[in-house]
């Protein structure tokens, strides 16, 4: 009997995997939609979990209860893609948890129906939550770094201007520095890492714009790394000592989050205010910034 468990047990884990490795795989990397910053989307993890925990509660669906938290375990692998957070694992636990409901035998109907309807409006809640932007061949930039020639399909969400939030760096010493004191001056903020060749490949130019801007007195240069490893983040800075304040994040998923970076490098030019406009073209960001460099 135990024996049987078991097998189900990691039947249904690997059942999990295999769906989220598909999953990923289709939306992330195949990305046959061409939508807009996939990556940044909330609800396709949550509909990959809802999927992989289904077809792993059909194999476990008479399996004792006491057993069902093994099925979660599969869930580190959204750690991989940047969504394992406080406090979204919370809600993909719960959803998967309703999911399995869902599969139960054991269950009422009208029990199982419920889950399912918390599934939905879960599901559905994220889905229009975040604006659907589809790429088309002719997408691109602005001179203002706002996307054109693309189908957004829904954006609900209320268009504001984008403030520095409170959040924490470190800078060579350990010493934090919170991007909420980011203001008073024209800045240009620049997230990049050692790992990334696009980085280093516009790193000499980055430090030519720098050098040719420094005489100004109200621009000022800050490069925020990505690197898991400091050591080799604190090298290159010894080593090339770039212009400008260099700071680190110990915490990269929840920067990318609270500031929707979904790839790098990535360019934010900061107002007096504290309002940003974000780059993903150097060109772009460097074009305007010396549009402004001039004004002041």
């Amino acid at each position: 009997m135990m024996k049987k468990i078991v097998l189900k047990i990691i039947f249904g884990i690997v059942a999990t995997i295999l769906i989220m490795i598909i999953g990923f795989y289709f939306f992330l990397f195949l990305n046959p939609l061409h939508i807009h910053e996939v990556n940044l989307l909330k609800w396709i993890p949550i509909l990959i979990g809802v999927i992989g925990m289904f077809f792993s509660g059909t194999i476990n669906k008479k399996t004792p209860p006491k057993f069902l938290p093994f099925l979660f375990l599969p869930f580190f692998i959204f750690d991989l893609f940047g969504f394992l957070y406080i406090p979204f694992i919370f809600i993909l636990i719960v959803i998967g948890s309703l999911t399995l409901a869902i599969t139960r035998d054991s269950i009422k109907k009208g029990y199982r129906f419920l889950s399912g309807l918390g599934v939905l409006g879960v599901f559905f809640y994220f889905l229009f939550s975040q604006p659907l932007i589809v790429l088309t061949e002719n997408s691109d930039y602005n001179d203002h770094g706002e996307l054109i020639n693309a189908n957004t399909l829904w954006d609900f969400t209320e268009k504001g201007k984008l403030i520095l939030p409170d959040h924490t760096l470190y800078d060579q010493k350990d010493i934090e520095f919170n991007l909420k004191n980011i203001k008073e001056k024209t800045y240009l903020i620049t997230f990049w890492a050692t790992w990334c060749p696009p980085c280093m490949h516009e790193k000499p130019e980055l430090e030519k714009l720098k050098k040719e801007l420094s005489k100004n007195s109200n621009i000022e240069f800050i490069d925020i790394s990505f690197d898991s490893d400091i050591h080799k983040w604190k090298q290159f800075v010894n080593d090339k000592n770039p212009i400008g304040m260099q700071f680190i994040s110990k915490r990269v998923k929840e920067t990318r989050r609270v500031l929707q970076i979904s790839s790098i490098p990535m360019h934010f030019i900061v107002g007096e205010d504290g309002v940003y406009s974000a780059y993903s073209s150097f060109e772009i960001a460097k074009k305007e910034l010396k549009r402004l460099s001039v004004k002041n």
